[in-house]
């Protein structure tokens, strides 16, 4: 068994009068080797809040969504007896700490309640006990995704340069930046577990100057992606896959919304094919999307079926076959500043972790 306990404390700091609430999206019938250790890592985290001296509620199951930040279930189950789910949901309040261990994210469903019930809320959307990312010195993690996020707060735009020679230009004016350093103590606050990241939704209004190429490998076919105004356009490469992935976006122009762009900074997470821990990776990331639930304008409401509704991260790592040549940021005096170069972050960058 893990010990958690320490996670626990950095990430939370939790009070007696609070009340942990966990949620695992378990199918006993569809049930794989990973559910299961996820079902094993839910037992963990409510063993040892208990023998904490904190309190937590029964584990709330519920049937899988089948995909990330779809709708949650009217229905779950507790103490094996059926509930009204969306009414615990709406009881959420300031007391209350949700961890949702589980298969499919339920990061977009939770966090676009925080404000209004101002519950605090972690999410490991495939989560595994294994996962390196997890033994992190969270403090550090912290100071990294706040240096991060302040120099995006101060940025108009991001252009990112890539390895094939593509470039594209964010547009980040009027934006809200959030540094996701793990730490979660004050009601109303929302991380993913394990945490190290900023990220910013870019303008996806219409005016927004975000424009350019973005390049993606899918196994061995090179993607391209042509951006106007912040979303995807047209698909410039000429393969199964690049005629795949036009259809995708021309059967719902919405999902091809720009709906983040990121940045990892967690030291620990190494590449393992799983979203959650590879976008804390010391690398850039972004997605295409629905993005509502982080600052930006799309909501899953807005697909042609929001049962469909996606929020799909593509990822760039030292190790990729795609690296990131250079990351500029355009402040509003004109001014430019190096953040990354050959997909790790610039002398400059590396200072202010260390300082």
């Amino acid at each position: 068994m893990k010990d958690w306990k320490q996670l626990i404390l950095d990430v939370f700091a939790p009070k007696k009068d609070e009340t942990f609430i966990i949620l695992n999206d378990y199918s006993e019938s569809e049930a794989d080797e990973s559910d299961e250790q996820r079902k094993q890592m839910v037992e963990e985290w409510y063993e040892t809040i208990k023998k904490m001296g904190f309190k937590a509620q029964p584990v709330i199951y519920y049937e899988p969504t089948g995909g990330h930040g779809s709708p949650l279930p009217d229905k779950a189950e507790q103490n094996n007896k059926l509930i009204d789910f969306q009414k615990t949901l709406n009881s959420l309040n300031k007391k209350n700490i949700v961890l949702a261990i589980t298969k499919f994210s339920a990061t977009g469903p939770l966090f676009s309640r925080l404000e209004k019930q101002q519950f605090r809320s972690a999410t490991m959307p495939g989560a595994t006990p294994d996962m390196e990312a997890f033994n992190a010195d969270y403090k550090l993690v912290a100071k990294k995704a706040k240096v991060l996020a302040e120099k995006l707060d101060k940025a108009n735009a991001a252009v990112v340069a890539f390895s094939t020679g593509h470039e594209v230009y964010f547009d980040l004016r009027e934006r809200e930046v959030h540094g996701e350093g793990g730490i979660c103590h004050k009601p109303g606050v929302g991380t993913n577990l394990p945490a190290g990241e900023a990220y910013v939704t870019p303008k996806d209004i219409k005016g927004s100057k975000t424009k350019g190429y973005i390049p993606v490998y899918y196994d061995n076919h090179l993607v391209v992606y042509e951006v106007q105004e912040n979303r995807i356009i047209d698909v410039i490469t000429d393969s199964p896959k690049s005629r795949e992935m036009q259809q995708y976006f021309k059967e719902d122009p919405i999902r091809g919304n720009i709906a983040e762009l990121g940045f990892g900074c967690n030291d620990k997470a190494v590449f393992v094919d799983n979203v959650l821990q590879d976008e804390k990776i010391e690398g850039m990331h972004w997605a295409y999307g629905y993005n509502k639930y982080m600052g930006g304008s799309i909501d899953v409401s807005d697909f042609k079926d929001p049962l469909s509704a996606i929020h799909m991260d593509i990822i760039y790592t030292k190790e990729a076959r795609i690296k990131i040549h250079k990351v500029t940021l355009v402040y509003p005096d004109k001014s430019r500043e190096v953040i990354m170069e050959n997909s790790r972050y610039s002398f400059n960058i590396k200072k202010l972790f260390n300082s």
